[in-house]
């Protein structure tokens, strides 16, 4: 037979989950701000390669080292170089959003199925 319990995680007493909401609200601000500084810094250091203001040294991006030529060329490279860039900003926005909606709630309902051994299930009369 199987049952199904609601089990909550905070209420008017425990405000814990607020505080892990806001611990998550602050850290995902600050990455994404991160993420968008490094994703500027990329767009500049990409611009700057083709305009020539780079000679062919190399350049240090997102652990990829690139010189002037490759990201002068087309602009499936260039976009390779920002994806992981845009890809943080992504993430980071989507956690933010998680850490602002476990903030508002305040209480999660997590419901649990429970078996219990032995007992025969009710059966329907027809």
């Amino acid at each position: 037979m199987h049952r199904i319990m609601i089990m909550k995680i905070g209420g008017k007493r425990l405000h814990l989950l607020k505080l892990a909401g806001a611990f998550l609200v602050f850290w995902a601000a600050l990455m994404l701000l991160s993420s968008v500084f490094q994703m500027l810094w990329v767009a500049n250091i990409i611009e700057k390669a083709n305009a020539g203001e780079y000679e062919p040294v190399t350049v240090d991006l997102n652990g990829m080292t690139i010189t002037k030529p490759i990201v002068a060329g087309d602009g499936n490279t260039q976009a390779g170089l920002m994806l992981p860039s845009i890809a943080g900003v992504m993430f980071w926005s989507v956690l933010l959003l998680a850490g602002v909606m476990v903030y508002k709630a305040g209480a999660i309902i997590l419901p649990v199925d429970e078996t219990i051994a032995g007992a025969r299930p009710k059966r329907l009369r027809k």
